[in-house]
């Protein structure tokens, strides 16, 4: 009896061991499985990484020329009900590090869409990086005009990066310092 049940234990840890070592196999050959399936995941990744067109625009887009519109504030109307004229200066900067940009135009508006100065009598070259601005003098705006705008248009001699053009106004009331940006919005593509 004895010897049966020595038998049955032996037969018992045999089968354990037995299970233990297919179990362990099984385990390596899905591991291996894994390692050769991802294995060929990252050669794929790098082998796309490699071969990828690199981006170089880094969000900002390529133009071929724009109109691009800046909402000028040329004054305020203040807590007295005063009407508070502002300075503002609207300023165009080539973001290309390596091409040149032409304004072709370069308008100031009043509200009415009536021209108060018009910018540069001829095309404007900006080199790159270079910043153009132009001072508006709040007494070229009649009294009551509190909406004026900037529009510019400018191209290319090749694609470029979009130049950035915007405008700040400024001033002052009863010692109290007035300052406000404006960002340009894209109104066309391709000025020709």
């Amino acid at each position: 009896m004895t010897e049966n049940k020595s038998d049955t234990i032996q037969r018992q840890s045999n089968k354990r061991a037995l299970d233990v070592a297919v179990m362990g196999g099984f385990a390596f050959l899905v591991l291996l499985f894994l390692i050769r399936h991802l294995g060929k995941q990252v050669r794929t990744i790098e082998a796309e990484r490699i071969h990828r067109t690199p981006e170089t625009t880094y969000g900002i887009e390529n133009a071929e020329g724009q109109i691009v519109y800046v909402l000028i504030y040329s004054c305020i109307e203040t807590d007295t009900g005063k009407i508070q004229p502002l300075y503002s200066i609207p300023g165009i900067r080539n973001s290309d590090p390596e091409q040149n940009i032409i304004i072709t135009s370069a308008s100031f508006y009043e509200g009415k869409c009536n021209i108060v100065k018009q910018y540069p009598d001829e095309n404007l070259e900006l080199a790159p990086f270079d910043t153009r601005t132009l001072l508006v003098n709040k007494r070229s705006i009649r009294a009551g005009s509190s909406a004026a705008n900037f529009m510019t248009k400018w191209k290319p001699d090749a694609r470029v990066y979009e130049p950035v053009t915007d405008a700040v106004t400024y001033g002052s009331h009863e010692g109290m310092s007035i300052t406000l940006k404006s960002v340009g919005r894209l109104l066309a593509r391709r000025t020709e």
